[in-house]
Parts: C-alpha cells; sequence; structure tokens
C-alpha cells in the first residue's frame, strides 16, 4: 500500500515503485490482448466466411461466367428442379456469391479442393512427391 512519504528520497521511490507497476500493469494487458485474439480467430474465420456467402467480388472474369452458368443451369435448374422456390433461388445465390472469390486465383481453389478431399484435412507430403520411374527402386 501507499505509505506516508516523508522525504524527496521516498518519492524517488515511489515513483520507482509506480512505474514497474505500471509497466507490469502493461505487459498483462498486452498478453491478455494477445490470448483475446487467439481465442478470437476461429470466430473472425467463421465471420469471413459468411461475408464471402453473402458478398460478390466485382469482377467479370470467364471463369465467373462460368460459375454463374453452372450455377444457373446445372444447379438451379436439375438438381434443385423438385424443390422449392426459396431453395431454388437461395442455394444458386449462395454459390455464385462464394464462389466470385476463388475464381480469380485458382492456384487457391485447387488447395482448397486438395485439402477438403486429403486425410484429416491435410495434404499428405507423400502423395505430393511422390518419384516415380527406376529412381524410387
Amino acid at each position: 500500500m501507499i505509505k506516508e512519504i516523508n522525504s524527496y528520497k521516498g518519492l524517488l521511490e515511489e515513483k520507482a515503485r509506480l512505474n514497474a507497476l505500471l509497466k507490469e500493469q502493461e505487459l498483462q494487458i498486452r498478453n491478455d490482448w494477445q490470448s483475446l485474439k487467439e481465442e478470437m480467430k476461429p470466430v473472425a474465420m467463421v465471420g469471413a466466411t459468411i461475408k464471402k456467402l453473402f458478398t460478390r467480388k466485382a469482377s467479370s472474369t470467364a471463369a465467373l461466367i462460368v460459375v454463374n452458368l453452372l450455377a444457373d443451369g446445372l444447379v438451379k435448374k436439375v438438381l434443385l428442379s423438385k424443390t422449392g422456390w426459396i431453395t431454388r433461388w437461395g442455394i444458386p445465390f449462395l454459390i455464385k456469391n462464394y464462389a466470385s472469390h476463388f475464381v480469380d486465383n485458382p492456384e487457391n481453389l485447387i488447395k482448397k479442393i486438395k485439402k477438403f478431399f486429403s486425410k484429416n484435412g491435410k495434404m499428405q507430403e507423400e502423395t505430393m512427391h511422390q518419384e516415380t520411374g527406376m529412381d524410387a527402386v
């Protein structure tokens, strides 16, 4: 606690103690903030995915036109032909919005597809770097 300050030396000691306490509390706040950011990463990732579902990236490439045609033609008219009108309208809308964020960067899309179909969500190193021919023997 605070003791009575009677001299200049006591004032300097109290100032040093308070500065040390301030540094300690700043460090604690910084550590708490970092742990809070780590804990909130999954929430941020979910938010980013939801944002991609409901917003469309503004670009007009040939790949995006193909995605739109597939979503309207194949999904809407063939796969969802016997569903209700809300489903027939909503699912192609979400597909077009989500796909618009990936068609400009095909490498990222290929990585996501490989990750989805690989074991445990991780790409296997041995399948990516297999040796063939007589060198493997």
